[in-house]
This record gives structure tokens, sequence and C-alpha cells, in this order.
């Protein structure tokens, strides 16, 4: 008989202990679905729209788009030496950035931003525009040599570890010149203080690279020694830019592919330069541009050839061999181009931009040198060169042209042409970025860890502005895109054409207006650009587009004003029949055909609007979207009613309320099998509670018949 009561309580104890779980789970699931209340005045009108007070919605900022049009942010940077005559050749050049929307300064100050030498003083300053500004270009004017401007040489000793015996130009095994020091603006590039700039890891007291090798900015030199110098090179940039000699030139392409050595055993096994011309003809330039290709095996690259076809004109020029400061080699004994071609060079108004691949070509900072002859050439020459400022590196049997001199080639030209990065500077820096992720970098043996992949990297600069856009056809009008009605507030988006309705990757939009608005807009890669108006009606925008192979465009509009409310397209709401366990979503359509919807707030209540759940989604100064998702957590059972409110981007404002606004929630059927279970449980609690009541009556009776 024990035995039978001790069960009896054992069951009793299991069902109590399932009876608190249950009602627990239950307590737990019905308190989803509570959100944050707010204080709601809510009445009804007479017309039966919600009468509420709902200032405690944030107005919209119009700050930030304010600033956008009234404080622009400086684009580029001139920097010239302490000198007035520096300073009044580049004026016109500011100016004119300026008129076309590229907001630009004149520094000259740079020894008040501290530093070691006047070359961190200058970075220094960079990096103080870079953070406080927009800043993309930088343009150095003044010469290297004498330092006026001065270069950043950098601890590298790769001809002295890698070249067998050969010395680097200049003499000085250790420490190369780059103007990339200017345009990386995160690296270290002295991290542990001893004084050599740049150094690899395995050079570092501390074990790291002092460089990046990811640029902030592109940076290009006019190297002027002096300010009737810098005038020349600023008025052949003006005249590029604004008049341009209009010819076939500008569709043309120079390509010269030399011989770097010839095979030991007499084969066709050489290192031929003109596999990499080839390859940049048939991959990227031949859809674009017209083009001349001189081959040294084919016997029609000659010193002669090569002059003639350079003085004949050509919107972009590569030359590919060996070199030194003063020549071009067609192979390695023959001398192509030199610095009295250069120096003469008769192309008048039909500047190139040359890309000079090979050794020392550039050395702009020791010695007289092709490179800078072709860019002070009055009127003819070049716009801009590529070129390196010492000894740089190749790799026999690079069948895929991806490894050092040719990679860095073929990775330009891919840039400009395929990538559409027509602007010199831009293309330049950006190769230099592929470069490091390519696959010859991030799976191959690629690695900034060598002193020549570093200095392939660093010693391939710019001299000429580099924002200049280069031609590869004749340009053209833009076509006016501001033909329909534009409205205050409103986001515009307009597709940038020329009048060949040819879309123009890139281009530049400018506005300004009277009362001192001044804002720059760019097209994406396929000529599409967006940009939101100001909430000002009635405002005349004077508005100018520039970019590639366009000339420079003027149109003007007026901005009409937006007092029309939003208005309501549909709600579609799923599940149609929620229960207390479904996540609930409202899709709200929504349209306004002036300014935009600037914001939809979505309000729910079962008690009138005494209190309530509230949600919100607005769109950024850069987005149109009309349908706005809102995600409703479970509620608790019971009826609902909702309201819309909605704003555009010129503050008109409308409440959408109507009584067909509601839904109803229904009870899960767990809820309803979780309250017969309880019940059920009672009652078999109750059962067994009796049973044993019962069993301690018999038993006390036993037991008083025992005694």
């Amino acid at each position: 008989m024990v035995r039978v009561f001790s069960k009896k309580v054992k069951f009793l104890c299991f069902s109590l202990f399932l009876l608190f779980p249950v009602m627990s789970l239950f307590l737990n699931f019905s308190s989803f679905g509570l959100d944050n209340s707010h204080p709601l005045d809510l009445n009804m009108s007479n017309n039966g729209d919600p009468e509420l007070d709902l200032s405690f919605i944030p107005e919209i900022d119009y700050s930030s788009l304010n600033n956008q049009w009234y404080n622009p942010k400086v684009e580029m940077l001139i920097i010239t030496p302490d000198d007035a005559g520096f300073i009044n050749a580049v004026e016109p050049l500011m100016e004119w950035k300026n008129e076309k929307g590229v907001k630009t300064i004149i520094l000259s100050n740079f020894t008040s931003y501290g530093g070691t030498d006047d070359a961190e003083c200058i970075r220094n300053m960079i990096k103080s525009y870079y953070e406080e500004e927009n800043i993309q270009w930088v343009l150095l004017t003044g010469d290297a040599q004498n330092g006026t401007i001065p270069i950043r040489n950098v601890y590298n000793p790769d001809v002295k570890i890698w070249g067998n015996g050969r010395s680097d130009i200049g003499g000085d095994e250790y420490y190369k010149p780059t103007d990339f020091y200017y345009a990386d603006l995160t690296g270290t590039w002295d991290s542990d203080g001893d004084g050599k700039w740049g150094e690899a890891p395995q050079d570092n007291s501390m074990g790291l690279d002092e460089i990046s090798w990811i640029p902030e900015v592109y940076v290009g030199r006019l190297p002027a020694n002096d300010a009737k110098e810098l005038e020349i090179m600023v008025n052949k940039t003006l005249k590029y830019e604004t008049d341009p000699e209009i010819g076939d030139w500008m569709n043309r392409m120079l390509l010269a592919g030399g011989i770097s050595s010839y095979s030991v055993s007499g084969d066709d096994s050489g290192e031929y330069e003109s596999v990499l011309t080839s390859y940049i003809i048939q991959n990227y330039a031949k859809s674009v541009v017209n083009y001349t290709h001189l081959v040294k095996e084919e016997g029609n690259l000659t010193r002669t050839s090569l002059k003639n076809n350079t003085n004949n004109g050509y919107s972009t020029v590569i030359i590919a061999g060996h070199g030194s400061p003063t020549n071009y080699y067609i192979d390695p004994y023959t001398t192509g181009y030199n610095y009295d071609d250069a120096k003469s060079s008769s192309n008048t108004h039909m500047p190139s931009l040359f890309y000079l691949d090979a050794c020392s070509l550039s050395s702009y900072d020791i010695y007289d040198n092709i490179g800078e002859a072709l860019i002070n050439r009055t009127d003819a020459g070049a716009i801009g060169v590529i070129g390196a400022l010492r000894v740089s590196w190749y790799f026999e049997d690079d069948e895929n042209l991806e490894k050092l001199n040719r990679g860095n080639a073929k990775l330009f030209w891919k840039e400009f042409y395929e990538n559409k990065k027509f602007q010199q500077g831009r293309a330049l820096y950006d190769s230099k970025v592929s470069y490091i992720n390519s696959d010859y970098y991030t799976k191959g043996d690629g690695s900034t860890i060598y002193d020549f992949e570093r200095k392939n990297i660093l010693t391939y600069n710019l001299l000429g502005d580099p924002e200049v856009d280069i031609y590869t056809n004749k340009p053209k009008p833009a076509l006016n895109p501001f033909t329909e009605d534009l409205y205050e507030g409103q986001l515009v988006s307009i597709n940038i054409k020329n009048i060949n309705n040819e879309l123009v990757p890139y281009a530049r939009i400018h506005f300004r207006t009277s009362d001192a608005k001044y804002y720059t807009t760019y097209a994406d890669i396929n000529g599409v650009a967006k940009f939101r108006l100001p909430k000002q009606p009635n405002e005349l925008y004077n508005a100018t587009i520039t970019g590639h192979n366009l000339k420079p465009s003027y149109f003007n509009f007026t901005t009409g004003s937006d007092n029309l409310k939003p208005e309501l397209n549909g709600i579609q709401c799923l599940p149609k029949v929620p229960s207390t366990s479904d996540m609930i979503v409202f899709d709200i359509d929504v349209y306004d055909n002036r300014s935009g919807i600037e914001s939809v707030h979505f309000f729910i209540s079962n008690n009138n609007f005494t209190d309530y759940n509230y949600y919100s989604a607005s769109n950024d100064f850069l987005e149109n979207e009309s349908t706005f998702r809102f995600d409703i957590d479970r509620y608790l059972p019971g009826e609902y009613s909702y309201f819309i409110f909605t704003r555009d981007y010129a503050n008109n404002t409308n409440i959408f309320y109507e009584e067909n606004f509601k839904f109803t929630i229904s009870k899960h059927i767990v809820e309803y099998i979780f309250p017969v279970a309880l019940i059920a449980i009672a009652g078999i609690a109750g059962l067994s509670t009796l049973s044993i009541f019962r069993n301690i009556q018999k038993y006390s009776r036993t037991m008083e018949k025992i005694e």
C-alpha cells in the first residue's frame, strides 16, 4: 500500500510540473507585438479623416542638401612654390576648372603644415584637404630637379640586389624618386622613424610595409623650372580642353613595339614588345580608335618612321622597349627616338598622351629627358607623359603579359579604353590598383615584398594635369538633357548624350545660380547622372556639361513649384487573415510626380489610437522609391485600424485613412488548444487527487483495524 501512495504522489507532482510550463508558454506567447508607443491626439473630422498632432515626426533636414549646393567641397589642389609668378601662371587653369565645376584652389603655404622636410609638409597639406574636403586631384607645379616642388626618394635597393652588377640611372643604388608619395595618404612612409622612406617589411625595424599601395588621390606634375615654363604648359592644357584643334588625330593611336632582347639560339623566342602592343590593339583600342602599329621585326619601326608619325599627331601613343633618359631603343642597340626629337616635335596643337614603357625615359628629377621635353614643348609634344624615372623591370617569357612593365602597361590601357577612364591621372593610378589586385598578385608570384615590384609601381608617374580628359574622337556638343519640366526638391535623373545620341561616360554637369549655388554632379559609366534640386521654386539654373569627347555645352532651366500632395496608389497586406503567430507585411505604394516621396509613416492601433505602434521609412536624397515595405511584428488578437502619413521633398503632406483600413488578428489554433489542455490537465489532476484521498482513507481504516 505504501508503494501505491508513493506512485500517486509522483503522478500528482508530475501533473503540476506539466501545468506550470504550459502556463508560462501561454503568457510569453501572448506578449508578442508590443512596441513603444507615443501619445497621439486623434479625433475624427466631419469627413472621417483623422485630426491629429504629428509634430513629433522630425522635419525634413534640408541642411545637408543645401550645403552641397552652397558650400561644395574642394575637388582639386594646384600646389605651387610660394612665388607670385608661379601663382599667376596657374590662375587661368584654376578659373577654368572652377568654371566647368571642378572646384579648385591654389596652395603655396605648405610649410605651415609641418613636417621633417618640404615633401612631408606638402603631403600633410594634401592629407588635411583630403580629410576635410572632397579632393580627388592634385597638380604639382614645379620642377623636382631644382626642388621647387620636391619629389620623395624612397628606400629601394632593387638594382643593387637584382641587377647583376648593373647600376641604376643617377648612381644612387638605395633611394629612388616617386610622386606616388603624394597619392598614398594612408601609408606611414616612415613608421620606424629612421629617415628611410617607403621601406619594405624586411627593411623596416618593425616589420611593417610603410606604403599602403592604394592611392587616395590622383597626382600629376607640371615640371616647371620657372613661371614662364609653367605658363607654356598651362596654356597648352587650356587650349586642349577649351579650344582644341579638331581633326582626325583625336581618333588615332600610335603603337611602337621594339625588341627587348634577341634569342641566343637565333630562333623566334626573343622578347618582342609587339606582343604587348598587339594585345592592346586587339583587346582594347581597336573598337575605339584607329591605330598605326610600328613593329621592329616587320621593319616599319625606325627612328624616321616613329618621329614622322608622332609629328603627324595622335591622341595616344605607347612606345615599348629599352630606354635611357634621352633615348628610346627599338632594339638593344638602335635608337628609335631621342631627346632632340621630342624637343623639336611638331605635332602643333595636337599634343598626345604618351605612355613610355621603358627605363628612365621620364627621369625628371635629375636629367634632361624625353618625358620633360615632350611636356614642355610649346603647343606640341605631349598633353601628358607616363614614364619611368629609373630602371624598370620585365620578366622574360611573360606569356600572359601580366608582370611588371607589361602588366602595368596592359592594365593602364584596359582602364583607359575598356573601363572608360579617359582622365589620364585616373587611368594611371587606377591601373596601379588593378595591378595590385590582379591574379598575378592574388594567385601568382607578384608581391610588394620584392624591391623590383615596388619599384615598378612607384617609378611610373604622370607629367601633366591628372584631371585632363584625353580625346578618342572629335568632340561634339552635348544634347540638352533638361527638356522636361523640373520642380523644386526633385530627384532628377538624366542621360548625358552627345548630338549623335551617344551616351557619355562619367560626364560632368555643373550648376550655378544667381544666389551663389555652385554644385557639380557626375554621370556614371553609362552616362546616367542623378541629383536632387534644392527646395526653391522659380530658380534659374545655368548648367555646363563637359566630359569625354564633349565640347563644353551650356544650358539652363527654371524650377517649377511643387504644391501637390503625395497620393496613394494602393496597399497590400499579407497574410490577408493574419494570426498571432504571423509576421504581417504591408506594402504601401505611394507616388508624387514632382519633388518625389520623402517619407512614409505607418500607424496601427486597436483602441482608436489612444496608443499605437508607429513605423517609418524614407528616401535618401539620391533615392526615389515609391513602394515601401513595413514588416509588422506579431500582434495580440483583436481588431486593428491603421492610417498612413506621407510627405514629399517639397514638404507637402497627406494623410490616408478610410473605414476599410482595418484588419483582424485571430487567435492561433494553439491558443484554443492550450486552455483545453489546461482544463484536461486540471481534471486529471483532480481525479488523481480524489483517488489519492480515497486511498488514504482506505489506508487509515486498514491501519485502525490492525491496531
